[in-house]
């Protein structure tokens, strides 16, 4: 009978309380035994050696109704770092947390012209946000780098970023990743993050997200995880083309073109501008547009047959064209209409697409609009660069901290 190898065992016991003070927050050595069936020694014993290892640490009492309090522990967030990175055509955005996920450092910073040095600007906004959080940037376990563009599926290539031509050394990122630490760096595409950062709200489902804001795209997530495809062109729905469903400001022929021009800023605002309404072109200024002409205002313009209402019918049917396909092919369950531009349109826009794709013979499919505030291409960054670092500690355990002496 083989006996196994008692360094597997103790680490499966680690990664096990390791993932349950990630959980619960907090952790008696009792409650730990309730949750993994330990005898009180061996909790005690694991617990022990993560505090010695620096992955626990001891966080008070917890009263009981007799006897004395009971110590309690929780995860070391020190015990690693990560960072989320946001870069654009006109600025960068860095946040800095720990293992924990506390938020411990951030910068942004303008973009310094056409022709900035992607590499040197993207080590200065990371190195300051890693000192804002008290840290140096060789501390960092993981980075993940969220840009506007075509990914390969293992994040280690940028292969097209349109929306940043006015960056330079962007064509070859491998500088980057020297400067950076390639085995912590990755990239991963905008939307893939939206998506990531989308699935903390529809955990373990299935769903694609569509995005629409100063690009369109689409993330796939399926049995709660990404998919990215076999290149990494997953979800690149922009460049899909389909004709325009639409007769009031037609943007295609009948020859159809690419999506990303149907639900595009410009061709927005000319929809509206079709339909007598004024808006100007900017992605800010179609946002505004949607935002103040809040539906539950009885103006004769927000009634459903006028002409707010004509133009959202219009919109919501060139969403629905932008979906329909994903939904045949993956039959996901949930879209969710994410970005500035579906938020701004809300409720009315969801309950148009809805009622578009109810009748079709498409596989039934719930429409919502994403709840998530700020930016969450950001978010979903910084999720999954701790995605990524709790793997390999939490895999590791105290075997894997070679600094350390483990008694």
């Amino acid at each position: 009978m083989s006996t196994g190898n008692p360094t597997v065992f103790r680490t499966l016991n680690e990664r096990a309380a390791l993932e349950l003070l990630l959980r619960h927050g907090t952790l008696t050595r009792a409650e730990l035994e309730f949750h993994t069936g330990l005898s009180k020694a061996s909790a005690a014993e694991v617990l022990r050696r993560l505090e010695n290892g620096r992955l626990a640490r001891k966080a008070g009492t917890k009263p009981g109704n007799a006897g004395p309090a009971a110590q309690q522990w929780e995860l070391d967030g020190s015990a690693a770092w990560v960072a989320g990175v946001d870069l654009t055509a006109r600025a960068v955005e860095v946040t800095v947390a720990d293992l924990s996920g506390r938020v411990r450092g951030d910068h942004r910073a303008q973009a310094p012209g056409e022709g900035a040095d992607a590499v040197e600007f993207l080590t200065s906004a990371v190195e300051a946000a890693a000192s804002s959080a008290g840290i140096g940037l060789e501390q960092l376990d993981q980075i993940v780098l969220g840009v506007p563009g075509i990914v390969d599926a293992g994040g280690e290539r940028l292969r097209q970023a349109v929306q940043l031509s006015g960056w330079s050394h962007l064509d070859d990122l491998g500088d980057l990743r020297e400067r950076l630490g390639a085995e912590r760096f990755r990239l991963e595409n905008d939307v893939n993050l939206v998506a990531i950062r989308e699935l903390a709200e529809h955990e373990g489902s299935s769903f694609v997200l569509l995005w629409i804001g100063s690009g369109v795209g689409a993330g796939a997530v399926l049995d709660g995880s990404l998919w990215r495809g076999v290149t990494g062109r997953g979800g690149e729905v922009g460049s899909v083309i389909v004709p325009d469903p639409v007769s009031v400001g037609r943007v295609h022929g009948p020859d159809g073109g690419p999506v990303g021009v149907l639900l595009g800023a410009q061709p927005l605002a000319e929809l509206a501008r079709a339909h007598g309404l004024e808006t100007g072109s900017g992605l800010a200024e179609v946002v505004a547009f949607l935002r103040s002409r809040n539906p539950d205002r009885l103006e004769a313009t927000h009634r459903p047959d006028g002409p707010f209402g004509r133009f959202l019918d219009d919109f919501a049917r060139r969403v629905a064209i932008a979906v329909t396909a994903a939904v045949g092919v993956l039959d996901p369950g949930r879209v969710v209409l994410g970005g500035p531009v579906c938020i701004a349109a809300g409720e009315p826009l969801r309950a148009r697409v809805a009622g578009l794709l109810a009748p079709t013979g498409l596989a039934p499919v719930e429409v919502s609009v994403s709840r998530v505030d700020g930016n969450a291409v950001l978010d979903g960054a910084v999720r999954y660069s701790l995605e990524l670092a709790r793997e390999r500690v939490f895999q590791a355990g105290t075997a894997g901290r070679t600094g350390d002496h483990i008694p």
